[in-house]
């Protein structure tokens, strides 16, 4: 059930407008451009067709982030769902977490088609790239968490701080 609530989640959130979305108006209103301009980086990003100067244009360049960000965390949740609904039918780690990131991948590829359908969003394959990132990360902390708790559960083990 949770992972079909996340699917869900994603789903409504790859349907809305790009402006439906966007941060800049809440960012304007609370942050005065030149103060955000002291505050980011002096770089240029060039992502799918577009440019952004983080200096010439910080509100698109902080959205940009936050908006990537999402999807990196999005799709983490996801991986590490998709992964737990796995534990009962496949024993081999290896495979689950080969079988989380097949998920990811495809609801990565369909929430782009479905973004397809929406107003002032573009869908890119760069963005797949970004959401089975956020499902590998996901799978690397899952994998870390395993291994300490089997080492941690390993008989005659001794206390580090006795």
């Amino acid at each position: 059930m949770p992972l079909v609530l996340w699917l869900l989640l994603i789903f409504d959130f790859s349907s809305q407008t790009y402006s439906q979305q966007s941060i800049i108006p809440f960012m304007r209103e609370h942050i005065p451009e030149h103060r955000l301009q002291q505050i980011v980086p002096d770089v240029t990003i060039q992502y799918n067709h577009s440019v952004i100067h983080a200096k010439a244009d910080p509100y698109r360049f902080v959205e940009f982030l936050f908006r990537k960000s999402a999807h990196l965390f999005m799709y983490f949740m996801l991986g590490l769902l998709a992964h737990l609904l796995l534990v009962p039918w496949i024993r081999s780690l290896a495979l689950r977490v080969t079988g989380a990131l097949v998920v990811v991948a495809l609801f990565a590829s369909l929430d782009e088609w479905n973004q397809s359908f929406t107003g002032g969003r573009t869908p890119t394959p760069l963005d797949v790239m970004v959401d089975i990132s956020g499902a590998v990360i996901g799978q690397i902390v899952l994998f870390v968490i395993i291994m300490i708790y089997r080492r941690m559960k390993r008989p005659g083990r001794r206390a580090i701080y006795s």
